[in-house]
């Protein structure tokens, strides 16, 4: 009888360990967990850039108003179009519905890739529409700035103008040491990213997932 087993036996000690989950359900542990935080990453970048974008409008609503020169308006009202489009074209599709509790694991490698290559995806896009908008107003800006300095009926006499870029190399110089950190980053993020594709089309295959 089970009852009659002394407490330090080992059969006991068998039968009354705790019973661990399978591989398969460890499996579905694990993706579920890389899928969440691979998604609050992903949010936390949409997020970022919809706060650079409302940078870049103001930037633009100000340029526009500021100076009365139609080519530095067009420029910051293309920039301004350009980021809106952006936003569009950067959030469409990325916001994943959550996995299902009860989803097999090839569904959950299925959507995990999803989360993967969209991530991809973005990092891919961010170049042209993130930080394309930002170096067109940025430019935009400075332009302004020259014609009106050159102009007679400008707003601003050169010496002024010419004052005001000086005060702006530090800002200018900073910019250009960020835009050049985001796109290293970024590429370097798809690099990662593409090689976790990979890894996932050879565990598919080896699993035998079509």
């Amino acid at each position: 009888m089970p009852d009659d087993i002394p407490e330090n036996d080992p059969r006991r000690i068998w039968l009354n360990q705790p019973t661990e989950p399978s591989a398969m359900t460890l499996g579905k542990l694990l993706l579920r967990q890389k899928t969440r935080e691979l998604h609050a990453r992903t949010r936390r970048e949409l997020f970022k850039n919809i706060a650079l974008a409302l940078f870049v409008i103001a930037m633009s609503v100000f340029g526009i108003t500021w100076t009365n020169d139609p080519v530095p308006q067009a420029a910051f009202a293309l920039g301004a179009a350009w980021t809106l489009a952006g936003q569009y074209f950067l959030n469409r599709g990325m916001w994943l519905a959550p996995l299902p509790g009860d989803a097999a694991l090839t569904t959950g490698l299925d959507f995990y890739r999803q989360a993967v290559e969209g991530r991809h995806r973005l990092f891919r896009n961010l170049l042209w529409w993130g930080l394309g908008p930002v170096v067109l107003v940025v430019a935009a800006l400075i332009l302004s700035i020259v014609r009106a300095g050159a102009s007679s009926q400008g707003p601003l006499p050169t010496t002024d103008a010419g004052r005001l870029l000086l005060n702006m190399v530090p800002f200018l110089s900073l910019l250009a040491v960020w835009i050049i950190a985001v796109i290293v980053m970024r590429v370097r993020g798809q690099r990662e990213l593409q090689r976790e594709i990979d890894e996932l089309d050879d565990i598919e295959s080896e699993v035998g997932i079509a």
